[in-house]
């Protein structure tokens, strides 16, 4: 195992390697399993369910054995994700080959798979990989920023989705079952305490009938909090950073009047205030690749003198000093209705549900001691969807299911900037700071910009339809043909304005200084009202050929052709200017084997994949000579891009409560037409563009290798249970700046937990003592880069968590 080297000095970590080596020695010395990765797909939960015949998903909305399915996919089942703590999608791309998430804040949230489908920031931009939670699409990335608990179990479906699973779902799908209500009682409890960090985190269910087999309830809550391991130095603004402190509930009641029909309400709500919002600093070049040296820099605003000498944190992992930031502020809620009714030849749901979204976000731009720049956005988003679905049999041979989906939603973003006292001393050129070196100058210079305010409002909304059908047909016993097509048709506005004036709302008025008002213009640009954009009226097709060969009760063959894509977008340039973006259409080819062998020893699948995306969308930067960094964020399409490589997944149950896991993806993802591509800001403006074609794409490792050891067995006949568990995950080097940056390159690295537990039955009540580590060799690694401009160096805003161990005791009833 190693962990990153930290750009600068790293900490003194001789202690924390004594630690990770100490329980590292401990969990294996007790078993002769190894460590490695724990359950981490459907080969994973295989051991723990194999006397139940198999693990059953619902991939295609209806249960069916795994190895029946043809489609590559991952399941955790909900023992797994408690025991391991797996409660996010952070942590769960730890244990889903190919899949690989960024969640430094709800909007900046992204997932793809195969490389393809992260989104980040934009709130005109849709997802690629599809979130499903209980039969409801999440249509904003920042709805799945929470933890989900109390799970029956995960599902990663790897290609496109779009005929069955729908909107944007065009490269995957991941899709979250709650445990439903149940007439028998049951429940849990988990509380955990932090040995190696500061927490305190609890979580519980309870199920029973209200009415004996005909209504039913399931409560469930969770809190979590944990200290930040990002200290700040400056002690006016919170002392730790990068924390959890969150929580939430789930509310559903089931009513079953007859054997044939049933009704379930679902409510669910979770909340996080977090110190959590910060990037930092990493390295602030001098000098550009050509050898040049930039004029201008954020060391270089400042060692100006009105700064006092002052010396910025840069380089470090584990330091921050910031003034402006405050809690971040998330908030999820949403109600669901699903009703099914069994009538013999045919079955019909009706799925009806509301969502919304709060955002909340005020960051320190600068991220010094300084008041300079406290800037963030608000969002709040709201979605309605009604889904109607019809499936049956017809005869033996064929089997069906078709539907309407119908769906809207709303955001309103506003990007505030709310500048400080200190703000036009930074801000300022290097020949208006000259103007203005003296005692009556700096004067000025606040006057420039302080409490001005700046901000930008959009409100984009979406509609859509959509028709879908999808059919088996079963020609003789091991051939099935599954062929589905999906027609949507969407509908897109929106609407933007800019506005500047102070913080009390009274309009700018001059300084009476021509540097310091032109200091002013150039932080602000124009302001504009109500630019209507161009509205986007499109249809399209999502399609599917899927063929399989069920060769004997445990081996299947299948291959498939599918198409699909998502919708384009109505965007502006930061002038207001209309720039649309055009759809993305996808097109994917796999074949795949997947099965059980030698009585169930070994569970095995295999996947090769190819697929292109033609006019893939993604946020970019692009020079803007009016932007106070020099450089503005837009959303643009890339002409193409091509993943193809091969995927597998396995278990091995050489005996009973022993089981290894072994999974992992050899992934070739390039941009293959990206020929004009603005270049990374470490090139000279004389370079006009750069040739990205044939470069492997942003965040996408090429190797992938998860491995684990799942170890569980009675000590003698004691009634105590010994559980060790242990999962790796290996990521090889890749690029996290969006514009391939050579100062974007995340090293190679592994991330290992592990856990080891003692249970036994107390007066009727399942119980386990354990004690769990999550990245037990305190890797430094983040999921997302951003290159530096003339205000920042390059940043870190994905870091992700260091080594936690805890003391969890489990109980369920």
């Amino acid at each position: 195992m190693f962990s990153i080297t930290p750009p600068g000095h790293a900490p003194s970590r001789v202690k924390s390697r004594r630690l990770s080596w100490l329980v590292a020695s401990l969990l294996l010395s007790c078993a002769p399993t190894a460590y490695a990765q724990a359950p981490a797909d459907a080969a994973l939960d295989a051991a723990a369910e194999a006397d139940a015949g198999g693990i059953v998903v619902t991939a295609r909305n209806r249960e069916e054995d795994i190895n029946d399915v043809p489609i590559p996919i991952s399941v955790l089942s909900g023992e797994t994700l408690a025991q391991q703590r797996v409660f996010n999608i952070a942590d769960l791309a730890q244990r889903a080959p190919g899949l690989t998430a960024t969640s430094p804040n709800a909007r900046r949230t992204g997932v793809s798979l195969r490389g393809i489908g992260k989104t980040s920031g934009n709130d005109n931009m849709e997802a690629a990989v599809g979130t499903i939670v209980d039969d409801v699409f999440l249509g904003h990335v920042g709805m799945t920023y929470q933890d989900f608990t109390d799970l029956q179990q995960v599902e990663v479906l790897r290609g496109p989705q779009g005929t069955l699973l729908g909107k944007n779902t065009s490269l995957g799908v991941i899709k979250y079952t709650s445990k439903a209500p149940s007439f028998t009682p049951e429940g849990s409890f988990d509380i955990e305490g932090g040995l190696s960090t500061p927490s305190v985190k609890v979580r519980g269910s309870y199920s029973s009938a209200l009415i004996d087999d005909v209504l039913a309830f399931r409560a469930s809550f969770f809190y979590d909090r944990q200290q930040g391991d990002i200290s700040n130095v400056n002690p006016s603004r919170g002392r730790h950073w990068h924390e959890r402190n969150r929580w939430g509930g789930r509310f559903q009641l089931l009513y079953k009047p007859t054997e044939t029909l049933s009704v379930k309400l679902n409510v669910d709500g979770a909340e996080t205030n977090e110190n959590s919002n910060t990037k930092p600093f990493m390295v602030d070049p001098t000098t550009l690749n050509d050898g040049s040296v930039r004029g201008t820099t954020y060391t270089t605003r400042l060692s100006r003198g009105y700064f006092g000498g002052y010396t910025p944190i840069i380089g470090s992992w584990t330091k921050i000093d910031i003034d402006q930031a405050l809690p971040l502020i998330t908030r999820n809620y949403g109600a669901s209705v699903v009703a099914t009714w069994d009538a013999g030849p045919l079955e019909i749901k009706s799925i009806s549900a509301i969502r919304k979204l709060h955002f909340d976000a005020n960051n320190d731009s600068e991220q010094t001691r300084f008041a300079i720049n406290r800037g963030g956005t608000l969002v709040d988003t709201e979605q309605l969807s009604q889904e109607f679905r019809v499936s049956g049999d017809v005869g033996s041979a064929i089997k069906y299911q078709g539907g309407v989906y119908l769906y809207r939603i709303a955001t309103e973003t506003t990007s505030r900037t709310l500048f400080g006292t200190d703000a036009g001393a930074f801000y300022a050129t290097n020949a208006q700071y000259q103007a203005l070196n003296n005692p009556a100058g700096f004067i000025l210079l606040q006057n420039s910009l302080r409490n001005v305010r700046s901000t930008t409002y959009q409100k984009p909304i979406s509609t859509s339809q959509a028709v879908f059908a999808q059919i088996d047909w079963n020609p003789i016993d091991i051939l099935t043909i599954t062929g589905g097509l999906r027609y949507t048709r969407e509908q897109k506005r929106s609407r933007t304005s800019k506005a500047a004036a102070f913080a009390d709302g009274a309009a700018l008025v001059s300084t009476g200084s021509a540097p310091a008002d032109a200091i002013r213009n150039g932080q602000l640009g124009n302001s504009y009202t109500d630019v209507i954009g161009d509205p986007i009226h499109d249809d399209s097709i999502a399609w599917l050929i899927n063929p399989s060969l069920k060769i004997t009760d445990t081996f299947l063959f299948y291959g498939s052709a599918s198409g699909g894509g998502k919708s384009g977008a109505v965007a502006f340039g930061n002038d207001g200017s209309r720039r649309n973006i055009a759809p993305e259409k996808t097109t994917d080819f796999e074949l795949g084997i997947k099965g059980a062998f030698f009585h169930d020893v070994l569970s095995l699948s295999l996947n090769l994949y190819h697929t292109k995306v033609r006019d893939y969308q993604a946020t970019t930067n692009v020079p803007d000579a009016t932007s106070s960094t020099g450089f503005s964020s837009v959303l643009g399409n890339i002409p193409g891009i091509r993943a193809r490589g091969v995927e597998w997944e396995g278990a091995l149950r050489p005996l009973q409560g022993v089981t290894f896991t072994f999974g992992g993806a050899y992934n070739d993802a390039k941009y293959t037409d990206w020929s004009n591509a603005t270049c990374p800001r470490s090139f000279p403006a004389s370079v006009a563009s750069c040739n990205n074609s044939g470069k492997q794409i942003v965040g996408a490792p090429r190797w992938t290798v998860n491995l684990g050891a799942d170890f569980e067995r009675e000590l003698g006949n004691s009634g105590v249970t010994l559980h060790l568990f242990a999962n790796d995950v290996y990521r090889s080097s890749h690029n996290l700046e969006q514009l391939l940056s050579p100062y974007g390159f995340q090293k190679a690295y592994h991330l290992t937990d592990a856990g080891i537990g003692f249970g036994a039955p107390i007066k009727g009540v399942e119980t386990e003592l354990s004690i769990v580590a999550k990245n037990l060799f305190n890797t430094f690694y983040t999921t997302s880069i951003n290159d530096f401009s003339n205000n920042a160096p390059v940043g870190y805003d994905g870091i992700g968590p260091r080594r936690y161990i805890g003391a969890l005791l489990r109980a369920k009833f």
